[in-house]
């Protein structure tokens, strides 16, 4: 045997335990990531927000931080969260800060 082959299957065994390893660290991320967001579900005030700010519509609202009306509606109903940005800027157009228009579930359950 050739020490060249010798080298290769040992390089070839310890990348079959890296990747091993990987993929198990990566299924405990998964189910730990699912856990966060089943039990950290991010609620929001959006629509109390609107109708405190002289009832402004959804499309108002959108035009105004520059998306579409159905992300405004999907963001109200919690099908989508908004990015950080798009949160700053929703925040900044209410002249709140995003914890006064977002929150996580367990916090209102603490309050």
């Amino acid at each position: 045997m050739s020490g060249t082959n010798l080298i290769s299957r040992n390089n070839l065994t310890i990348y079959i335990i890296i990747y091993n390893m990987y993929i198990i660290i990566y299924k405990k991320l998964i189910i730990i990531y699912i856990m966060a967001v089943k039990n950290n579900k991010l609620k929001n005030n959006l629509r109390r927000c609107r109708f405190e700010s002289g009832e402004i519509s959804q499309q108002e609202l959108a035009n105004m931080v520059g998306v579409t009306r159905l992300t405004i509606h999907s963001i109200e109903t919690g099908k989508f969260n908004p990015s950080v940005k798009l949160a700053l800027k929703i925040g900044k157009f209410f002249k709140k800060s995003v914890e006064e228009i977002f929150y996580l579930e367990e916090d209102q359950i603490k309050e």
